[in-house]
């Protein structure tokens, strides 16, 4: 969510979002926000968008070479201690973060997985030795850990 991309598609670029998203937020009026702070393409003229991944998910540049950051690093460090540790990921669409996190966990040698859910956390039976499933609230366990 910290990124925007055009609406259209009409480039390769992803760009920062932050300053304008506090703009927006600190000039919402009752659930609006004013039409001149809805950013625009500086290529086109269309809307801005969230980058996330969506039917419309641009996987150009940037995300190709977040990607080959992310498979350099795992490549990497798999024969060393690897946590995977999975935030309020639900089952919606689990091949992107659950099915990718408990294949390494199965095939990395030190790797352990974590998922942390109220409601969907599960831990395949492969990785009942592997793996931890907290089904309680992120903020509390979170802030449980940081008291202990």
């Amino acid at each position: 969510m910290r990124y925007f991309q055009c609406s259209s598609r009409c480039h390769d670029q992803v760009y920062y979002n932050k300053e304008q998203v506090e703009s927006m937020y600190a000039n919402i009026e009752e659930t609006r926000i004013p039409t001149e702070l809805i950013p625009k393409c500086q290529k086109c003229g269309e809307d801005m968008e969230p980058w996330v991944r969506s039917y419309e998910f641009l996987e150009g540049s940037s995300y190709q070479n977040e990607l080959r950051k992310y498979n350099e690093f795992i490549i990497k460090n798999k024969d060393k201690k690897i946590l995977f540790l999975e935030l309020g990921v639900g089952t919606m669409t689990p091949m992107f973060i659950k099915e990718p996190f408990w294949n390494m966990t199965y095939s990395f040698p030190n790797a352990y997985y974590i998922t942390i859910n109220p409601k969907d956390a599960v831990v395949p039976q492969e990785l009942s030795e592997k793996g931890l499933a907290i089904k309680e609230d992120i903020a509390h366990v979170l802030q449980d850990a940081v008291n202990k």
